[in-house]
């Protein structure tokens, strides 16, 4: 396979998703944990334009697989090891961060081998519970993020439903709440209402499931 002939413009945006989801990694090693967590926030915007292309243009198994691979790193690894540079390399937060990095890549294994299903994710997307554990950093509350990470490892691996969002409507919401978390804590100084903004959104859309909960996944 000539990778030149089949990746598309979906998938030059998953390699973003990549790229800004390392740089996230190498930034908290250097203790810039602000600037981390700005990065995997922004590269949740570059996984969300790659959806987005998708659904509208051809698409190949490559940059099917492309996107689980970039989202496994910048949404598993990248707020694994943030958490572990912020909270410690010993203790709770290392096996809790270890716990959250197997769930998360048993969550997108799970999905590469299931059945496409274009309405329902089976489980919580690891793409949100990267976005909420790095928001959660923000309060600066070690309790609230490790338990969240624990919470969302057993959602991730659940088979709860889970609607994906195609409104663009909701997804122009969904945009504005993240330019306004990034606003709020890179420019007002003010972290804990940008973290406090994110995750009200991510719960939102958590306690979505209970509308379709009895709902079987479609296949």
């Amino acid at each position: 396979m000539n990778i030149l002939r089949v990746i598309r413009i979906p998938d030059l945006f998953s390699l973003l998703n990549l790229v800004f989801g390392f740089v996230a990694i190498l930034a908290a090693s250097r203790g810039n944990t602000g600037f981390s967590i700005l990065l995997v926030i922004l590269s949740a915007v570059f996984d969300g334009i790659d959806g987005f292309l998708a659904r509208k243009m051809k698409t190949s198994d490559l940059g099917f697989s492309l996107d689980s691979l970039a989202d496994l790193v910048s949404f598993g690894v990248a707020p694994a090891s943030i958490a572990v540079v912020v909270f410690g390399f010993s203790g709770y937060a290392l096996i809790v961060s270890l716990i959250y990095l197997t769930c998360g890549t048993l969550r997108l294994a799970r999905f590469n081998a299931s059945d496409r299903n274009y309405e329902l994710f089976e489980g919580f997307p690891i793409t949100a519970s990267g976005i909420a554990i790095v928001a959660s950093m923000l309060l600066d509350r070690p309790v609230l993020t490790l338990a969240l990470m624990l919470i969302l490892s057993i959602l991730m691996v659940s088979s709860i439903p889970y609607p994906k969002i195609r409104d663009l409507r909701l997804v122009a919401v969904f945009a504005l709440v993240l330019l306004a978390a990034a606003i709020l804590s890179q420019f007002m100084g003010d972290a804990f209402m940008s973290g406090s903004l994110i995750l009200a959104a991510m719960f939102v859309y958590m306690a979505s499931t209970m509308v379709i909960s009895c709902l079987p996944i479609r296949k």
